[in-house]
């Protein structure tokens, strides 16, 4: 079951609100959110035992008229959708750190409901392209081919940097040693959105993008 979403803080606290109207599918949700996008944030999946198992959220820029910038975080105080471009010297919760904060996961709206085509991968492949990553970085961060490959599955799936935290998480303080060349260089190598997004995580350094900058020599 799907139903629409608000976002917004109270007292500093995030609160989420429930619009009653339920929907069968994750496409029919977003349909009707697209008809009315003002003033919700995104699309709730729940359980089935009515609990919020997951947040869509969409990925359209709130902060400017009219900006046309791909929403990758959040005001941290107002959970404002923001760019990278709005979002510029403001504090900011990426994706994985505002599923950290609400307790629930929380992805960008999928491509067949995207504004412009392309933007974004099926969640499948996002969650594909996560798995594969934390899987493979521990054995493979030493390759330069792969931390090519790795950047540019990053600029094709945004999401999928929670792969990256949860492989570079997983490391034990003796890999982190022993890879430390390896992964500063894929700390220079990342994409600017992906770079900066972890760079603000060092403000809370017990973070998962906090703790990934850091092993990343940022």
């Amino acid at each position: 079951m799907f139903r629409l979403i608000h976002l917004h803080a109270q007292h500093g606290v995030p609160r989420i609100g429930i619009d009653p109207d339920a929907y069968g599918s994750e496409r029919a949700a977003l349909a009707r959110y697209r008809e009315t996008p003002d003033p919700f944030f995104g699309i709730g999946r729940f359980d089935e035992s009515g609990r919020l198992a997951e947040i869509v959220m969409d990925t359209d820029c709130r902060s400017g008229e009219g900006c046309p910038g791909e929403a990758v975080n959040v005001h941290a105080d107002t959970y404002q959708r923001m760019c990278d471009t709005c979002a510029f010297g403001l504090e900011t919760l990426s994706l994985p750190e505002l599923s950290l904060r609400l307790g629930v996961a929380v992805r960008p709206v999928p491509a067949f409901a995207a504004s412009s085509a392309g933007r974004h991968a099926a969640p499948e492949e996002s969650c594909a392209a996560t798995n594969r990553i934390a899987r493979e970085l521990a054995a493979n961060v030493e390759d330069p081919v792969w931390r090519m490959e790795l950047c540019a599955e990053l600029v094709r799936t945004p999401s999928a940097v929670n792969g990256l935290m949860i492989g570079v998480g997983a490391l034990s303080h003796r890999d982190v040693l022993d890879l430390w060349p390896a992964l500063c260089a894929l700390g220079t190598q990342l994409p600017g959105s992906v770079h900066s997004d972890l760079i603000r995580g060092i403000a809370r350094p017990h973070s998962p993008a906090g703790v990934t900058a850091l092993r990343l020599g940022m």
